[in-house]
């Protein structure tokens, strides 16, 4: 495997743990505070599925079948700890998951 090399003048200006959001909203849905919109983005090629994105907002930013382009910021922290078990091995393991969420740029 070839390491990737990072593109300096690209990386100077994009925010770290920034990412850009192309596609078409399909719903939105108020929860407290915060609107959160759900995005279908195109597929890579004819033959896979295309990726689906829930960002959260301060406000509405697009309508449902708007096709948008926007920057969020990824954001995650550690889910709570739980024990699995490997089939194979029988071995008990400690398991932490990482939730991950998108926050528009606003």
């Amino acid at each position: 495997m070839e390491a990737v090399k990072l593109d300096t003048a690209k990386a100077a200006k994009t925010a770290p743990m920034a990412v850009r959001i192309v596609g078409k909203v399909l719903r939105t849905r108020r929860h407290e505070q915060f609107t959160y919109t759900t995005v279908i983005t195109p597929a890579a090629d004819q033959y896979s599925k295309p990726s689906i994105v829930e960002v959260r907002s301060k406000a509405r930013f697009a309508e449902r079948d708007e096709e948008t382009d926007f920057l969020a910021r990824l954001g995650g922290y550690e889910g709570r700890a739980y024990r699995v078990t490997d089939r194979e091995t029988g071995e008990q393991k400690n398991l932490v998951p990482v939730n991950m969420y998108l926050d528009l740029v606003e």
